[in-house]
């Protein structure tokens, strides 16, 4: 598919005002360096990477697993000197080779291994893939902690030490940091990735943990390691594997990886067979039955849900003939067996106490606030709600809020923002992630379902409760001082 072609699906997607600006971001991170000149201002002054060796946590061992084949002579260098220069000493490479057939690459092995003993070299027979040549490396470690690395990438010279001190801090079980990707040669950093904590909606979708992902070596040994099969998503499915065994899990707030953008990687070429790796990941490890398929390139989930649950409506709005063409309209839209309604006639001051009271009043399995102003377009909302909504932990699930242009209005509280708002519903923002199911901070009373008994009044937080927005139900709402309230 050629570039323009690219482009123009991307237009008729995206909308020819965002395209251009992405254009412009791009170009202004490639040609111009944006993002390359901030990295560079963020990275550790001399002053600091000495302070950090002279002052190592206590962390223990840490070993770098990295599975080899034919890499690039260049790619493999810049990689062991990153590691040499790392500010944090006490740490093995174990490079398990795959039986190359580059002579550069067996060679640049060989010599990194005598000149310095934390490289450990396993030349293997024959190439086990990916997931093999990993396990080859993890059986060989010796580390408490465990670092996953690619043959072609980089790490930051305070990497280790990052990792290190969080470990020393919070003892976690698996950990990982933001990234960015630089380009081939190296020269240019771009596309940054600072990741949220753990959020177990967001990881299903997406794999955002990705690098650097540092696990304990017990467990990760006693899961099995990476699984066969899963290829161009293995960390994926380990990641979701993982997550089932604990949730001491941290996030480490630095770019401490750079992804190197090679044309000939396996995310690149071959796409679908990482995102069917990823689907199966989700069929496999799911706690409910799922289907998964590929759709858009992106992982689409259903969830099997409780189709008998009872449903009650809570529909609110200043006047009461305005609740009941709302409720007539929901009826008509997204038919639910055995609906149940309650109209709140309140105005904005009291509407806090008075769905909270709803709420509490309530014998239905599930609740969903709506106001009386917003017009479901989805023909299958509570079905799409519903399967976030059923969740241990949930207390909210937000559909996509939009205007009469298509622009969205809401998308879920993230740091106290409702950054995406005004972006044309489809465009997907940074990292494409209002096209994706994720976890949010918070969600608006404009609409929003939750489980009964795991709601959370309105006004009120509880830190063990977490909220889901989905991007598969649609609701035109233009009332903000709702939206906000």
């Amino acid at each position: 598919m050629s570039g323009i072609t690219r482009l123009k699906e991307y237009a008729e997607t995206h909308g020819v005002g965002y395209t251009l600006r992405r254009l412009g971001e791009k170009a202004g991170q490639v040609i111009l360096g944006t993002w390359d000149r901030q990295w560079r201002r963020e990275r550790p002054t001399e002053e600091e990477l000495a302070r950090q060796r002279a002052n190592p946590p206590a962390a223990g061992l840490i070993s770098v697993v990295i599975p080899v084949y034919n890499t690039k002579e260049s790619f493999l260098r810049a990689l062991l000197d990153s590691l040499e220069a790392q500010t944090y000493g006490d740490w093995e490479a174990i490079l398990f080779d795959g039986a190359s057939d580059r002579a550069e690459t067996v060679t640049l092995l060989d010599r990194a291994a005598a000149a310095d003993p934390r490289f450990r070299v396993i030349h293997a027979p024959e190439n086990l893939g990916i997931a093999g040549n990993t396990n080859g490396a993890i059986a060989q470690a010796r580390g408490e902690y465990i670092a996953l690395c690619d043959h072609d990438d980089w790490l930051t010279p305070d990497a280790l030490w990052r990792v290190a001190e969080e470990i020393a801090r919070s003892h976690p079980d698996l950990l990982y940091s933001d990234e960015d990707m630089m380009t081939e040669n190296g020269r240019r950093h771009m596309d940054p990735h600072r990741k949220p904590g753990y959020q177990p909606e967001t990881l299903a979708a997406d794999n955002y943990m990705s690098h650097l992902g540092v696990i304990r070596a017990e467990l990760l040994r006693d899961a099995g390691g990476l699984r066969e099969g899963y290829e161009g998503s293995q960390d994926h499915e380990l990641y979701l594997r993982l997550c089932r065994r604990t949730k001491r899990i941290a996030h480490v707030p630095y770019v401490l990886y750079s992804w190197r953008k090679v044309s000939s990687s396996l995310s690149r070429r071959h796409l679908d067979q990482c995102l069917w790796a990823g689907c199966r990941a989700n069929e496999d490890l799911s706690p409910i039955p799922v289907v998964a398929v590929p759709v858009e390139k992106k992982i689409r989930l259903w969830y099997d849900f409780p189709r008998d649950a009872s449903m009650e409506a809570v529909i609110f709005s200043s006047s009461e003939d305005a609740c009941r063409e709302a409720l007539a309209d929901l009826e008509a839209q997204a038919p639910w067996p055995g609906l149940r309604a309650t109209l709140a006639v309140t105005d904005l001051k009291g509407l806090t106490e008075t769905l909270n009271q709803a709420a509490a009043e309530s014998a239905a399995d599930y609740l969903l606030f709506l106001d009386a102003a917003s017009v479901v377009e989805t023909r299958h909302f509570f079905r799409e709600l519903l399967m976030y909504a059923q969740m241990d932990g949930v207390a909210g699930v937000t559909p996509v809020l939009v205007d009469r242009k298509n622009r969205i209005t809401f998308g879920g509280w993230v740091d106290g923002r409702n950054d995406q708002a005004g972006l044309k519903n489809g465009a997907g923002g940074p990292r494409d992630r209002m096209n994706k199911v994720h976890n949010v901070d918070g969600v608006s009373p404009a609409c929003m379902m939750a489980r009964r008994d795991q709601f959370v009044p309105f006004g009120q937080r509880d830190p063990e409760r977490r909220y889901v927005y989905t991007p598969h139900a649609v609701v035109l709402c233009e009332d903000m001082a709702v939206i906000s309230a």
